[in-house]
């Protein structure tokens, strides 16, 4: 009861509000406190939203080019053919210029290798003369047997015509004769007859058989001498059938000796001088003979460009910058003789991939030095065939050439930026690309 009366006396003695409630009521009359955004403020959230918005755009829908840069320079489908002097020596002539076209087989340059004694001099020239003189001797002797010939065997038609003219006179008076001894003979019948019936005397009969033998023996000699005419007109058609043999073989005699002095000269000739002759048709480039000058072996006297070769870009690279090069990739060209910053890349496509490493010699020749840091690492070669043949410079169509130094950007694979950056995720879980 006491406990109840206490209660309700404590609630008749507490108040109706708290006294937060009271004290905030007395700063009515101030206003409700307002906090008005800056305009900066505004801007900055706006831009920050922006760069979020394109940071995840970029990252889910950007894309980023792999790409792998490698050196070469330019070079012919077949290559450069470099022409060296087989052997040391001097060059006495060059028959070439600088962009000059030359066909197979012309002479380039002529390389003398002469030796010198102190008492002959050049002793392969002293060698050349006499195997000259002994040569001209020879022709001189060739000549002299060809007139022979031609001598002979106009005599021998002479005498072939006189002893056909004399054969004809003694066939004639060989006729005559024998109408003689016919004649002595029928007179000598007579004679007998009349000596039988003692119409003569015998010394008449003798005398008519002396003269019929006289006839028959003039007539036996006419024959004789007929015959040796026809034995003498035998053997000149012989000898006049057999001199173009004889002829023949003596001056193919003469001819095997000047073809072998010939054999002798050119040999001795070789071993002074040799004609530095073009391998293949081409133009004429990268020419450093000039007479006078030492050459060898070892030393490019000039570079042959083949005729009608497209040119090709041979780059070079280490093995890291080549792994996923493959055929049939798309090549972005700068030529260092046409900046691209002003005239722009040229394409390509990859037509090949060495798959052995490539010898620093070959490097030199194409004019790179390195295309590694420390120089050791392997060096393949990667074939890119050109879209064009020229570049376009100022408007106008500028011919590619050998020999041209260049880079190139080869594109291996483009992919959206969220598959590069979850990549390593995908290789550790072995799911491959995204």
């Amino acid at each position: 009861m006491n406990g109840r009366r206490a209660s309700e006396r404590l609630e008749k003695d507490a108040p109706l509000f708290r006294a937060e409630a009271v004290a905030e009521q007395q700063d009515r009359w101030l206003g409700t406190v307002l906090l008005v955004p800056r305009i900066s403020h505004v801007l900055w959230t706006g831009v920050a939203t922006f760069l979020v918005a394109g940071v995840i755009g970029l990252v889910g829908f950007g894309e980023y080019t792999r790409k792998s840069r490698l050196q070469g320079s330019l070079v012919p489908e077949g290559g450069l053919i470099q022409v060296m002097a087989p052997q040391p020596g001097v060059l006495t002539k060059v028959s070439v210029t600088e962009g000059k076209k030359v066909v197979r087989g012309a002479a380039l340059a002529v390389l003398s290798i002469e030796r010198r004694s102190e008492t002959m001099g050049e002793t392969q020239g002293e060698v050349v003369r006499a195997l000259r003189a002994r040569r001209d001797a020879l022709v001189k002797e060739r000549d002299r047997h060809i007139a022979l010939f031609d001598g002979q065997d106009g005599a021998r038609q002479r005498r072939m015509q006189g002893m056909n003219a004399a054969l004809e006179h003694l066939q004639v008076e060989f006729e005559l004769q024998h109408s003689r001894v016919d004649l002595s003979r029928n007179a000598l019948d007579r004679q007998r007859a009349l000596r039988q019936r003692n119409l003569v005397t015998e010394e008449t009969l003798r005398s008519a058989e002396e003269e019929a033998l006289d006839q028959a023996l003039a007539l036996q000699t006419l024959e004789r001498q007929r015959s040796t005419l026809d034995l003498e007109k035998l053997d000149i058609e012989v000898a006049h059938e057999e001199a173009p043999f004889r002829r023949d073989l003596q001056l193919s005699e003469i001819d095997r000796s000047v073809a072998a002095l010939d054999q002798e000269i050119a040999e001795a000739e070789a071993a002074r001088e040799i004609v530095i002759a073009a391998p293949q048709s081409g133009t004429v480039t990268a020419l450093q003979a000039s007479a006078g000058s030492s050459a060898g072996p070892d030393m490019p006297l000039m570079t042959l460009v083949p005729e009608d070769s497209y040119l090709e870009a041979r780059l070079y690279g280490p093995s890291s910058a080549i792994g996923f090069v493959r055929p049939g990739q798309r090549a972005m060209i700068r030529y260092e003789a046409y900046p691209y910053q002003k005239f722009g890349l040229y394409e390509g496509v990859v037509a090949s991939v060495s798959r052995s490493t490539i010898g620093h010699l070959e490097l030199a020749a194409a004019g790179i030095s390195t295309v590694t840091d420390s120089g050791s690492e392997p060096v393949y070669r990667v074939t890119v065939r050109l879209a064009a043949q020229s570049a376009t410079a100022y408007g106008e169509d500028a011919p590619l050439q050998p020999g041209m130094t260049l880079s190139a950007d080869i594109v291996i694979e483009t992919r959206r930026i969220y598959q590069w950056i979850l990549d390593p995720l995908y290789s550790l879980t072995g799911e491959g690309k995204a």
